[in-house]
């Protein structure tokens, strides 16, 4: 068990190599130990040793097999005593490599890496999730969490940035800076951070209850665009605070932008922040109050093992969400929405993975950072809550993170201090939903006569907390809501004066991550009598419910239509999920009809006034989401005037991502043409991705031009492939779009990193005939070897996502056979209810 590490890492952001040097106390408890294993990739050890008092012994390093990430250490003589435990320093000195985000390698942001930002480099590190191995060999797993002391030794002019806050610096001999940070008591690898650069370095004052000094380090001139950084910072931590009652757990912070990131890295004292995020307007309050939530939520309590990853993912978004609506007002409909979509559609995946799953190698953690620990954990924890109301929900969070405050733990930590909070049948539920894959079902129905109840089944053997409401008796004295835990069968008695309810909302507010499937369905509630949120969830209940085979496709046109027909932005959002599940089993001959007529049904939205209009937030996710479904359905006046609107500045920095597809008509050769030039002729990395990825935009009769462009030499391959990758996202699109890539397959492999063609093979799992599916398996599986390298983890990610991507290609065939006729039912669809006037 590592005790602390004494590291020095040597760092120079215009070199693309590191030296590091570190001391590591290990505690031995096993008698007559040898040898040590630690994590290291990608690391040229040049020399070890094992020291005791002044005195160092060589130690031979042995190499470890690729699948571990590992390298042996043998010692000179066997230590750990019998019955107790022995403390030793091993002592290694090493090389790395800094990896160039702006070349075309295709590496992500992992390790350490550097970017330019006004002609400047910057180097910075991402630790997480098994990345701290490439910066210093360590035991890097989250369990332990030891005392960390870190110098850097960089460059003059440079600012170099650490965890914790400079205890001291002195110029060396050859003109560096030695800088040492101050001593981290309890920190597991996977938060290890550094930053060094010309960085412009800003005030932020103190933060919270204990007021931490922050500052806000960007690139040199970025300052004067951090007003509403500084802003909302103060208000972002008084509000969590104000939520956990404890103080933010830091002794400084400093939040650093990176100009290409994934978004942003929780690290203890020094988050990293996509610069975009952190110097705009754009998701700020969302971004930072997530990575400070983690300050309590996986830095201070900590998951133990990746398989517990939901402690730290899913705490942080439930949290940073609910701070986010606190502090910008409620939270609006269509985001919520737009997240359990997310969950939504990774529950519904072949291999879907429940909260907490078995992770056994390496190469397995990464991909767990997916829709379920984040979006699926979320929503779970919203659930529980709005069950148990907020002051009991907010008292098991606050008395686990008091409780486990500096440790590691499994679930079982907040399982426990939900039962103190509410009651043993409460956490025991969570703990299923924990253990449970794929969305949840609920099948309601009610029971009248004498005594009046609802009966609730929740099928798979999960217990769920379920909510539902109904209309008040005359009296308006009743309750209208009752909760209760559903499991195998369930009967909750309705209140005496409620009588038997003539309708029932099933999910009440849709706070319940469950799907609803209704036995009587005369008693489900009109439209008219929903919430926005209620509708939302409607179209998400008969989307799942035409999914999987329980709803014909004519009553799930009829549920489109009549939600449709409610000229109720919230209400054609539902309607869009139900034409979303749809649209993967509408093959190539039936498309043209099945656009028509959804064009038809949202014929006012298609307008070139609407397409133009500013609208509001609801109305522009709407807009992108049909236009995104209809294509060329889009009224060519629109598309005309869209396109005007973008024709002087492609790339830009614009919101509404669906006038650029509208304005990507079939006569957008000459904007295709600038943008292609102008990315040729970008002055900055951020730019040439921008307008890259803007090609993606176009039509599929585009995509052997964007093909032409991943070949081109002046553009990294890797840069152009979200192009292609947004065209098979897309159901008219994808047949064309595969067929362009498939042409030129060999080529399009060969220009890709080998990592990033996982991606590749990732993406053709929307496609979805049987044809299609022999061309991917006969074009894929005589490659793998040359695609994987004699890599073991890439050949089994390679492995796994080929077969992932065959296997969904199958369902959706056997779905799209068992859907029967399509192009019939659309001749016959009619609403299933009269439309109401919209419920706000």
């Amino acid at each position: 068990m590592p005790i602390a590490y004494d590291l020095t890492l040597e760092l120079d952001p215009d070199r693309e190599t590191f030296a590091g040097h570190v001391a590591i106390t290990v505690a031995v408890s096993t008698p007559g130990t040898t040898r040590l294993w630690l994590h290291a990739v990608d690391l040229e050890i040049t020399s070890a040793a094992l020291r005791a008092g002044d005195r160092e012994q060589a130690v031979a390093v042995l190499d470890g097999d690729a699948a571990s990430q590992m390298r042996g250490f043998v010692l000179p003589q066997p230590v750990g005593g019998a019955g107790a435990q022995s403390t030793i320093t091993l002592v290694i000195d090493y090389t790395g490599h800094v990896s160039d985000l702006s070349g075309r390698t295709g590496k992500d942001e992992a390790g350490l890496f550097r970017e330019r930002a006004g002609g400047r480099w910057y180097l910075y590190s991402q630790a997480e999730s098994v990345f701290a191995r490439t910066i210093v060999p360590c035991f890097d797993e989250p369990r332990f969490k030891p005392a960390w002391r870190v110098t850097a030794v960089v460059p003059p002019g440079q600012v170099a940035l650490g965890n914790a806050a400079m205890r001291a610096e002195h110029a060396l001999a050859d003109g560096r800076r030695e800088v040492r940070f101050a001593e981290l008591a309890a920190m597991p690898s996977y938060l290890l951070a550094v930053a060094v650069g010309p960085f412009e370095l800003v005030d932020a004052g103190a933060l919270g209850r204990a007021h931490v000094p922050a500052r806000l380090a960007v690139a040199n001139g970025d300052g004067k665009h951090l007003a509403r950084a500084l802003r909302e910072l103060p208000r972002i931590v008084s509000a969590l605070e104000g939520y956990l009652d404890r103080p933010l757990p830091l002794a400084k912070l400093d939040l650093v932008a990176v100009p290409r990131f994934f978004g942003a890295m929780e690290n203890p004292g020094l988050i990293t922040v996509e610069t975009a995020v952190l110097v705009g307007e754009r998701e700020l309050v969302a971004v930072i109050a997530h990575e400070l939530a983690h300050q309590w939520f996986g830095n201070s309590v900590t998951p133990a093992w990746w398989d517990q990853l939901w402690l730290s993912e899913a705490f942080a978004t439930w949290l940073g969400d609910r701070v986010t609506a606190s502090l910008e007002g409620a939270p609006a409909p269509e985001r919520v929405h737009g997240a359990r979509a997310q969950a939504f559609a990774a529950d519904d995946a072949i291999d879907a993975a429940p909260l907490v799953h078995r992770i056994a190698t390496s190469d397995e953690v990464e991909p767990a950072f997916d829709a379920i620990a984040y979006e699926k954990g979320a929503a779970v924890l919203a659930m529980f809550e709005a069950f148990t109301g907020e002051p009991a929900f907010r008292a098991a969070a606050r008395g686990y993170v008091a409780a486990h405050a500096g440790t590691s733990v499994t679930s079982q930590a907040f399982i426990a201090a939900l039962a103190a909070a509410t009651s043993p049948a409460v956490a025991a539920a969570l703990a299923d939903n924990l253990a449970h894959a794929g969305t949840p079902v609920v099948e309601l129905a009610v029971r009248c006569g004498a005594a009046p109840a609802i009966v609730a089944v929740a099928r798979d053997g999960v217990t769920i907390p379920v909510c539902v409401r109904f209309p008040a008796a005359p009296a308006a004295a009743a309750r209208t809501r009752t909760c209760v835990i559903a499991g195998p069968h369930t009967e909750q008695a309705l209140p005496a004066a409620a009588g038997c309810p003539a309708w029932l909302v099933g999910n009440d507010g849709s706070h319940g991550y469950y799907r609803t499937v209704w036995r009587d369905p005369a008693r489900r509630a009109p439209l008219a009598e929903l919430s926005r949120e209620e509708r939302l969830g409607r179209g998400d209940d008969a989307a799942g419910a035409f999914r999987n085979g329980e709803l014909p496709i004519a009553d799930a046109l009829a549920e489109l239509a009549a939600l449709a027909a409610t000229r109720d932005p919230y209400g054609e959002l539902a309607a869009l999920a139900i034409a979303r599940a749809i649209d993967p089993l509408v093959d190539e001959p039936v498309r043209p009809a099945w656009l028509r007529w959804l064009a038809d049904r949202f014929a006012r939205d298609l307008t070139r006034a609407a397409l133009t209009a500013p609208g509001t937030a609801v109305e522009r996710v709407l807009r992108g989401e049909l236009v995104e479904l209809v294509g060329d359905a889009v009224d060519p006046a629109a598309r005309a005037a869209a396109r005007d609107a973008i024709d002087h500045h492609p790339g830009g920095d614009r919101d509404d991502a669906e006038l650029r597809l509208a304005a990507a008509a079939r006569d957008g050769g000459e904007l295709f043409d600038r943008i292609v030039a102008a990315a040729a002729t970008a002055t900055s990395d951020e730019l040439r991705d921008d307008l890259l990825e803007e090609l993606g935009a176009f039509p599929a009769t585009y995509a052997p031009r964007i093909v032409d462009v991943l070949l081109d030499a002046r553009f990294a391959a890797v840069r152009v492939w979200p192009a292609l990758a947004a065209m098979l996202e897309r159901g008219g699109d994808r047949a064309t779009a595969w067929r362009a890539i498939h042409a030129r397959l060999p080529e399009v492999l060969a220009a890709l990193p080998a990592a990033q063609v996982r991606a590749v093979i990732a993406a053709t799992a929307v496609l979805c005939d049987a044809p299609t599916r022999a061309e991917l398996a006969a074009a894929f599986t005589p490659r793998l070897a040359a695609i994987h390298g004699g890599s073991p983890a890439l050949a089994r990610a390679v492995d796994r996502a080929l077969g992932h991507a065959l296997a969904t290609i199958d369902r959706c065939i056997a779905r799209r056979a068992a859907t029967g006729d399509i192009a019939g039912a659309l001749t016959v669809a009619r609403p299933s209810q009269r439309a109401s006037a919209p419920h706000r």
